[in-house]
């Protein structure tokens, strides 16, 4: 099933907070009808978010006491807490605190379980333990390479159509009735097309191979993301080498680079500013790829 990632524009838009006061975490207490559940997760909860005071804590406002915890400025949520039974084995009901993240591999369970990628504990300190070395924001390169095969799909289908028009044009020269005699006068009379059609159809064949020859190197991408960082806008980059090709992409082992609108280098800022203007997922050769508002992939 592999990992559940949440939006954090999408959690601040349709998740209630939660903020670090007693009144608002016991709003959570209704769904348990154990008194020591409350007690456990009230204590987890409140311990938390005194451990993580940037952090930002908002419910799921269709899955109980599922809370999720984030930083306003990342692109996705570090993960989820809750409080439940989430056991596969049934039996009598046993809650448990909860800790879901991306950096958690827990091999009790097979991979397509959500529980694959949690942690969970009856004991509010021990929960507060795991949260504290599991929530961990998304690197720049984790992120490059969550989106990177999308991206050499969508450049390696341009390259597909643009190999097809190669195909077409070559086609409409080697198909063509006059194929012989053309090729005859090429010989005989000083490279003069007798048919004008034939004439222009090979020039347009040429047209479209020379372009094709120029285009047909290593597309390497930058990915960028734009967001804002202590009201100042940054923009994390990080090289993704063969990016055309679904196979041999690679997200480059270089650290990630950090401007800002001052710094960004004038290829980058002028890339961006052609991307802004495109639907999401349109490739424009030579330039990049918009993924959502604040992902592009920009064109060495």
């Amino acid at each position: 099933m592999g990992i559940k990632r949440k939006l954090v524009s999408e959690i601040e838009a349709r998740c209630l907070e939660v903020t670090p006061e007693i009144k608002e975490v016991q709003k959570l207490r209704p769904f348990f009808r154990d008194s020591e559940d409350n007690d456990r997760w009230e204590e987890f909860l409140l311990g938390l978010m005194k451990k993580l005071p940037t952090c930002k804590f908002a419910k799921d406002s269709n899955s109980g006491t599922k809370v999720y915890v984030y930083l306003p400025s990342d692109l996705y949520a570090m993960g989820w807490v809750g409080c439940g039974d989430y056991r596969l084995e049934g039996g009598a009901i046993h809650n448990t605190i909860g800790v879901y993240s991306h950096t958690i591999t827990n091999d009790k369970y097979a991979d397509y379980n959500f529980q694959h990628n949690m942690l969970m504990s009856t004991n509010p300190k021990r929960a507060i333990k795991n949260a504290l070395a599991h929530l961990r924001p998304y690197r720049p390169e984790e992120l490059a390479k969550l989106f990177a095969y999308d991206v050499a799909n969508r450049v390696s289908q341009n390259d597909y159509a643009n190999k097809n028009k190669v195909n077409e044009a070559q086609s409409s020269v080697t198909g063509h009735k006059q194929l012989y005699t053309e090729l005859s006068a090429l010989v005989s009379s000083g490279y003069e097309f007798v048919d004008a059609d034939f004439g222009s159809k090979v020039t347009s064949f040429i047209s479209e191979v020379d372009e094709y020859n120029l285009q047909a190197t290593d597309i390497n991408m930058y990915y960028v993301r734009a967001y804002m960082l202590n009201d100042e806008q940054v923009f994390d980059t990080h090289l993704v080498t063969e990016a055309h090709n679904t196979w041999r992409y690679k997200i480059s082992p270089d650290p990630t680079k950090r401007y800002t609108s001052d710094t960004l280098p004038e290829f980058l800022s002028g890339k961006l500013s052609v991307l802004m203007m495109c639907d999401l997922d349109q490739y424009v050769e030579g330039v990049g790829i918009r993924m959502n508002d604040g992902v592009f992939y920009v064109n060495q």
